[in-house]
């Protein structure tokens, strides 16, 4: 059996940014067939036409880990694609797009409002803690925040 990579299965060339979608549901262990998780795709850039900065996806990161988790305790890890496009998030239990959107789109709210440090970015707490763009992450979050939230689950929109 061969394991395939979910994300390499995706037309990037058709999607329409930005987009939540849910990538994977799966059993953590199958002695506990209950128990799941779900993974989505949070992409914010065009694949293969824009990108985010390093400092934007880096401020970003922060950002959604820490306002995130003060609106759920489902949330397990949110990190930035390679391609810095967008972000994975993993939730416990099989949640639904919608769910994920209103979550994503306050977090990115609070993104716009954001004035303070930037949580987690000292030395001691950051292994970069030099690269970050709050400007850059808030011009992020209001694209983002420009498309309505019923319209962020349908990723083949055009």
């Amino acid at each position: 059996m061969t394991n395939r990579v979910e994300s390499f299965e995706l037309d990037h060339d058709g999607v329409t940014a930005p987009y939540i979608r849910k990538a994977k549901v799966m059993t953590v262990n199958p002695a506990y067939p209950d128990c799941v998780i779900s993974k989505f795709d949070v992409r914010f850039a065009q694949p293969n036409q824009e990108f985010l900065s390093n400092g934007a996806l880096h401020t970003l990161e922060h950002l959604f880990a820490t306002f995130i988790r003060q609106m759920t305790d489902q949330l397990i890890d949110v990190s930035p694609m390679g391609c810095r496009t967008g972000f994975y998030f993993v939730f416990c239990n099989d949640q639904d797009p919608a769910w994920v959107a209103r979550l994503v789109r306050n977090a990115l709210i609070d993104v716009s409002r954001f004035t303070g440090e930037i949580p987690g970015a000292s030395r001691k707490e950051c292994g970069n803690y030099r690269e970050h763009d709050l400007d850059e992450a808030k011009s992020w979050a209001e694209k983002f925040l420009q498309v309505p939230e019923e319209e962020l689950v349908n990723v083949y929109r055009k």
